[in-house]
């Protein structure tokens, strides 16, 4: 579509830190781009609660989720660091701070075989010591590679999701985005932004636009992944409605079924509002590793999908 998000978007959303409880930068960069973008201008109305944001273009009678937080680290005492939801690091892995010094991930034994992640070799911007505040937020620090198709990065969940719901927003003349915090932990934000689209606009189904497992059903380079379950069941009426429409779409279509693991469509759920869901999203390797990695023809197809629900749901 003319004018819509490109991958260097996706490589620049890729670059903002955003750690659960600090989505503020993401926000910023949102409100920022939807504002300057032409096509918003007339069309699209802006609201922010807190971090979240929520665009609104048309008269809606679905919306698409995103979260835009993301796992990290914080430091805390002796160089000790503290999971920020569920990271998957790697020993050595290089990661940076919210003032930009790098440092090296090292895993720690104590005594009694306890682990621990420390950081070792601290560095700011001229490559000089520089002291590891206790309280500082920390982030993986690879830099994204595309590749045969294939883009591997830090932070692909959730921000990849993130980017095909500002491509939807482009292509659907009715539709609510919201741009949620905390999924990788409280999911406070899902829960705002169900009851505010709610009680604004009557909105009570919603398709969740996040990133799932490659597993040998649901292998990367096969399509988008619809989920019939994870640790919860969406609504079956409204799951069999989006198979049918899915199945008409033409797009490349794998059915996800998991006992475990969650979304904001999770955290919906556990509100008070009466608002369906269904979880729709391309699957990567290494989940909330420094080097998650996917396929950009299943993120296209993804896009498609939610394109292709939003106008028919």
């Amino acid at each position: 579509m003319k004018n819509e998000p490109t991958q260097e978007i996706l490589l620049e959303l890729l670059t903002i830190p955003g750690v659960s409880g600090d989505e503020g930068a993401i926000a910023d960069w949102l409100e920022n781009v939807l504002t300057a973008s032409p096509m918003a201008k007339g069309k699209i109305t802006l609201s922010r609660i807190g971090d979240n944001v929520i665009a609104v273009r048309g008269k809606p009678k679905t919306a698409v989720f995103a979260h835009t937080d993301t796992v990290g680290f914080t430091l805390g005492y002796r160089d000790t660091l503290i999971h920020v939801g569920s990271p998957k690091p790697e020993d050595r892995d290089l990661l940076k701070s919210e003032s930009n010094w790098t440092a090296r991930l090292r895993k720690q034994t104590d005594g009694d075989g306890g682990e621990s992640w420390v950081l070792r070799r601290v560095r700011n911007e001229k490559d000089e010591p520089a002291e590891a505040v206790p309280g500082s937020r920390w982030v993986y620090a690879r830099e994204p590679k595309m590749e045969n198709g294939f883009l591997t990065s830090p932070y692909l969940d959730n921000r990849a999701g993130v980017w095909t719901a500002l491509r939807c927003l482009y292509r659907c003349e009715n539709i609510a985005v919201a741009f949620t915090t905390g999924e990788e932990q409280h999911g406070q934000g899902a829960r705002i932004c169900a009851d505010h689209l709610y009680r604004t606009l009557g909105i009570t189904q919603a398709l969740i636009a996040d990133i799932t497992w490659h597993t040998e059903d649901t292998p990367c380079g096969k399509g988008v992944v619809v989920s019939l379950r994870d640790a919860f069941c969406p609504r079956q009426r409204i799951l069999d409605r989006v198979l049918r429409l899915a199945e008409e779409s033409k797009v490349a279509v794998q059915r996800e079924i998991q006992s475990a693991g969650s979304s904001d469509g999770g955290h919906i759920l556990r509100s008070p509002v009466p608002m369906d869901w269904v979880f729709i999203g391309a699957p990567e390797m290494e989940p909330h590793t420094s080097r998650e990695q996917l396929s950009l023809n299943d993120l296209d197809a993804m896009t498609d999908l939610l394109t292709h629900l939003t106008n028919e749901l």
